[in-house]
């Protein structure tokens, strides 16, 4: 992530010299002019007798007995609540950051220099052999590291993930670190011992105390240090901004619609009176537009005329999240780690925290959520709030544009179709206003690539750092399916947020706007009410919002019967289509049709939509254009006189909307399911459809069984692996399920009949004119052959899994044989993203049987994971442990499993970090937590091998880690005696591990070590922090007694204890 200027207290005066320079000259002149030079670089590549002396100026003006320095910058601080009056767009932004940047260092300077005293100042003055020594000799390198420290290094600053409260963790690690090099720097000094008095625990607190008193006095004026401060569940924090923020208090009270009270947030910093440029205008116009539109694009007679669809600005209902700040643990398309995040119901602060924090404009924000959680409407809103004044937003929609475009053409693009070809993406950035990209559909721009673009976001952040180096940064948000989510590099430390279903006062607030909007129909009796009581008898569906509008549509027939809870998912589907397909076959029929004549009519329509969502689905596309439907109904109906216009009349009649092709450049329309669910819904109802017709076909009759005729079936599956789409699978288990045990037999046995003979099945000519994708005969064959695989195990019982003998041989040897081969037909047929899909999705048991309930998330983001998970399911378990623990040694790769690779896995993790020089993070809660079933050689293998890791490598680990394993190797007593020469050969590494580990306090404990003890407590004594050494010092008089004395080894000795 690259550094910004105002991160930097260097920096941050520059940027303020530019509002205040008479005091900032002052104090640049005091520190030797180095802070409004060029820049780091330029003072240091000055003249060689300028430089040392101006570096040194710079670092001992805060300490020099004159003391100016820390006045100057004292008053600095107090004018910067009045200079942030009046200054807007990206000025303000770079000021306000600034400004933060400026009280940190003004709070640690003020504290030094009152911890130091008048009297110490003086005392500390450089003798003339001194200044020699620091400018020209040795030690001219320690004032070059001191300055850089002091005014280059990064200062960290609120954002949504790492709020106020949260961030003080990281300033204590600035402050710490500024301290200890002020102490070496000082200590160096003739008159500076004891200078280690300033590195204490007390110090740093003081400092912060400082920090947020200066906090809040600007959080008085600035509307942006309230927002960053009111994040999180820190009720004292919030408490002690009321007296100082009551303007800020008076905006989160107001309650308006579709994110009304951002727009009043960031107003509060924003100049309505400013002029927007007639470009600005436009886009502008566009953004704002959108509020007006309905929410289903479409005309409402195509579902009944008294129904009446609210627009998009009284439907939006601001949604719940969680939200994460990136890093190598995180495992953002799972749901359950999403589960131990705590959920926020402030999502208009959280963005104006986001919009106004210096990571908006370095590395993008990722908004996940799953399929009709929000995420499009979400940025169309956001986009018509965000004040225009002060903001130019872009919003990208990426279906829309070329997917392998650079990120500067898709935004150019995007406005070329919003404005037909009159705004200019150059013309908007050079204005001084806050640049906002939102773009929207990541997923789809993954699945519409011809190449790989799994590193889109890193090409996100290229894109922020260029256009920050032209003086125009861009803050920009990033939105995609959760599911896919682990198949995109994410940078560390992005802002990660995931939208979080409806609760109850949610959908009850979303049916009160439904109601309102369409309160004639229902007083009259021609639409039916939904009410919330019954929508959550559905609550799956209900807490989406696209679904829940699906199911008011459904429930506004008056003819629905009422949802209850006991309908399954796909049942309910299959009640709302053949009611949407009944309406739309009554609504075109010429007379009256008689019953059979009506189903046949209904089915037919339903079929068609299957073949609609099946062209989308086996070309691994969320839409559809009328020319492809058009071709594939022919090649799978054999109706060679279908009108031009067949596939734009099916897809008109039903529950559809336009999206063009803007990458086409024609004025062929495409066509997508409003949610991704009705299609997969159709693909699963479909294909077990044919299932069941060829198995019945084949077994059901009431003469002689023959072989299963898969002709419609292998054109139908032969082209997408449903792996790659759970929904599908889903769908299909409840649909097979509802059917009936002849039924169920019957398609058991088929699936092992076609797997058994599948690679010998003869090709037939009668269904090549379907094409979705292009013709390959071993994509062909895996994808047919895994999509078996996958709905035989889908079928099976599930207390028993799916039995690799009798499908894949007549022996356990052939059977696992044929499997591993089968693998390696998917692994070469297959693209990489359904590949990784059936891995994940696949578990084999005992080296037999096939489950469809795989017992960890499976990862795929490390190098060579995907190998590492083919042997698993293949069960190779040697080939598995291999490639374990080379990946765990050369790239440092975790793989973490609770199941009976547990111990395999633990000794791969621990021997790897026994050779290696990094420093190992904290697993030790994993680590060495063995599931119910491991035997006690495994638990004896791992703790052994935890023992010697933490011998041989304490120095290398963290405290937290070492505290932790130690903790749990105790826990296990009859298992693991641990000897008290482990314990003090960590703790002299580690000496905090005596202290928070009970056990270790016992006198009784060290019985025949008393002098190893003793050297150990006396090293704790020297090296332990000095908050510490008060509860050290209990402990020591505990283990040796009172007035023991403290030795002072000679280096070889404390060499000889540091390798012991």
């Amino acid at each position: 992530m690259p550094r910004k200027p105002s991160l930097t207290f260097a920096g941050a005066l520059r940027i303020l010299g530019k509002y205040e320079p008479e005091a900032v000259g002052k104090l640049d002149k005091v520190l030797g002019g180095t802070i409004l030079a060029a820049g780091a670089a330029a003072v240091i590549g000055g003249g060689a007798a300028f430089v040392p002396a101006a570096l040194l100026a710079a670092v001992w003006g805060w300490v020099d007995q004159k003391n100016e320095a820390t006045g100057l910058l004292r008053g600095l601080v107090g004018k910067l609540s009045d200079r942030m009056a009046g200054i807007r767009g990206v000025a303000r932004r770079d000021l306000i950051i600034a400004a933060h940047s400026t009280i940190v260092a003004a709070a640690f300077f003020e504290v030094l220099e009152e911890h130091l005293g008048a009297l110490r100042m003086r005392e500390l003055a450089v003798t003339d052999a001194e200044r020699r020594f620091l400018t020209i000799g040795a030690g001219k390198h320690n004032t070059q590291d001191y300055y850089d420290s002091l005014y280059w290094s990064v200062i960290p600053c609120p954002s949504p993930s790492c709020g106020f409260q949260e961030n003080l963790s990281n300033l204590a690690g600035w402050v710490d670190d500024a301290t200890a090099r002020t102490r070496d720097f000082l200590s160096g000094l003739t008159a500076g011992a004891g200078a280690d008095t300033v590195h204490s625990t007390i110090f740093r607190e003081q400092v912060l105390d400082r920090y947020q008193s200066h906090y809040l006095e600007l959080a008085e004026k600035a509307p942006e240090f309230v927002f960053w401060a009111m994040l999180g569940e820190h009720a004292a924090t919030r408490h002690r901004l009321e007296a100082v923020s009551t303007y800020v208090q008076a905006v989160l009270q107001f309650q308006g619609q579709a994110l009304a009270q951002i727009q009043v947030l960031l107003g509060l910093v924003s100049d309505r009176s400013a002029e927007i440029g007639r470009q600005r205008e436009g886009l502008r116009s566009a953004n704002v537009g959108v509020l007006a539109k309905l929410i289903v694009p479409s005309d409402t007679e195509r579902y009944d005329t008294d129904v009446v669809f609210p627009t998009i600005e009284r439907a939006f209902v601001t949604p719940h999240y969680r939200m994460a700040a990136h890093d190598k643990d995180s495992r953002i398309a799972d749901e359950d780690w999403w589960s131990e995040r705590s959920v926020a119901r402030d999502l208009e602060l959280m963005l104006a925290a986001y919009f106004t924090s210096a990571d908006s404009t370095s590395v993008p924000m990722l908004l996940l959520g799953h399929p009709g959680a929000g995420k499009s409407i979400l940025t169309k809103v956001l986009a018509a709030r965000l004040p225009p004044e002060e903001y130019t937003v872009v919003r990208v929609p990426l279906r829309s544009v070329s997917a392998g475009a650079p990120i500067a053409a898709q935004i150019q693009q995007a406005l070329d179709i919003a404005s037909n070809n009159r705004l200019q993406w150059q013309a908007l950035s050079d204005q001084d206003t806050v640049l906002v990209v939102l773009l929207d559909g990541l997923d789809e721009l993954l699945q519409a690539a011809d190449f790989d673009r799994s590193e889109y976001l890193r090409e996100v952040m290229d894109f922020q750092r260029i256009e920050g180096e032209q003086n125009r940064p861009v803050s920009v948000i990033v939105t995609s399916r959760t599911v896919v989510a682990d198949r995109v590099d994410v940078p560390d430390g992005a802002t990660v947020v995931k939208l979080d279903e409806f609760d109850e006062d949610q959908v009850a607030a979303w049916l009160n706007e439904w109601r309102a909007t369409n309160l004639r129909a229902i007083q009259s009796g021609t639409v039916r009410e939904l009410t919330a009581a019954e929508a959550l008898h559905q609550a799956d569906l209900a807490k989406q919002p696209l679904l829940l509008l699906m199911l008011a549509l459904y429930a506004a027939d008056p003819k629905s019967p009422q949802l209850d809870a006991v309908l399954s998912k796909s049942a309910l589907y299959e009640r709302i289509f053949d009611s949407f397909a009944r309406r739309e076959v009554r609504k075109h029929a010429v007379g009256r049709l008689r019953p059979q004549e009506l189903e046949n009519c209904v089915s037919d329509q339903v079929f068609r939509l299957a073949i609609a969502a099946l062209a989308m689905f086996n070309r691994g596309v969320q839409s559809v254009r009328e020319t492809d439907l058009r071709s594939d109904l022919t090649a799978l109906t054999g109706r060679t006189n279908l009108p031009d216009d067949e596939g734009a009349r099916l897809l008109g009649e039903f529950f559809f909307v336009h999206a063009p092709e803007a990458i086409m450049r024609t004025q062929e329309r495409a066509y997508e399911f409003l949610h991704a669910t009705f299609g997969e819904y159709l693909v699963a109802q479909h294909g077990v459809g044919e299932l069941a017709a060829l198995a019945n076909a084949a077994y059901g009759g009431r003469y002689q069984e023959r072989t299963p005729n898969d002709e419609v079936l292998f054109a139908l599956l032969s082209h997408h692996a449903w792996a790659a789409r759970p929904s599908v699978g889903d769908f299909a288990k409840e649909i097979f399920a509802a059917l009936s045990p002849d039924e169920q037999e019957h398609i058991r046995r088929a699936l092992l009949d076609l797997l058994g003979s599948f690679r010998q099945r003869r090709r037939s000519t009668e269904f090549d004119g379907y094409r979705p994708t292009p013709l390959d005969f071993v994509r062909q064959l895996a994808a047919y052959s895994a999509n078996l695989t996958t709905l035989s195990i889908l079928f099976s019982d599930p207390e028993v899994g799916f039995p690799l003998v009798g499908a894949f041989g007549d022996d356990e040897a052939e059977a696992l044989a044929n499997w591993r081969s089968m693998l390696s037909l998917w692994r070469s047929g297959l693209d990489h993203d359904s590949w990784l899909a059936l891995l994940s999705s696949l578990n084999l048991k005992d080296n037999a049987t096939l489950v469809d309930h795989p017992p960890l998330f499976k990862s795929f983001e490390l190098p060579g994971a995907d190998e590492y998970w083919s042997a698993r399911v293949a069960g190779d378990d040697l080939h598995a442990s291999r490639i374990r623990r080379g990946l765990a040694l050369v790239d440092g790769a975790e793989f973490y499993n609770q199941g009976p690779g547990w111990a395999d896995e633990a000794l791969a993790w621990l021997q790897a970090r026994l050779f290696s020089p990094r420093v190992l993070h904290d697993r030790s809660h994993l680590l060495f937590d063995p599931p119910e079933n491991a035997s006690d050689a495994d638990v004896v293998s791992v703790g052994e091998a935890l023992v010697l890791v933490l011998r041989v490598r304490a120095h290398a680990l963290t405290q937290q880690f070492v505290t932790k394993a130690l903790q749990r190797l105790v826990e296990y007593p009859d298992t693991f005696k641990i000897s008290p020469n482990t314990v003090l050969a960590v703790a002299y590494e580690c000496p905090e591990v005596l202290l928070r580990v009970p056990r270790f306090r016992d006198r009784d404990f060290y019985v025949g070590v008393q002098d190893a003890l003793h050297a150990v407590l006396d090293h704790g004594t020297r090296t332990l922090r000095p908050d510490l050494r008060p509860e050290w010092e209990v402990l020591r008089t505990r283990l040796l007694g009172k007035g023991v004395p403290v030795h002072y080894f000679d280096d070889p000795l404390r060499d000889v204890l540091s390798r012991f």
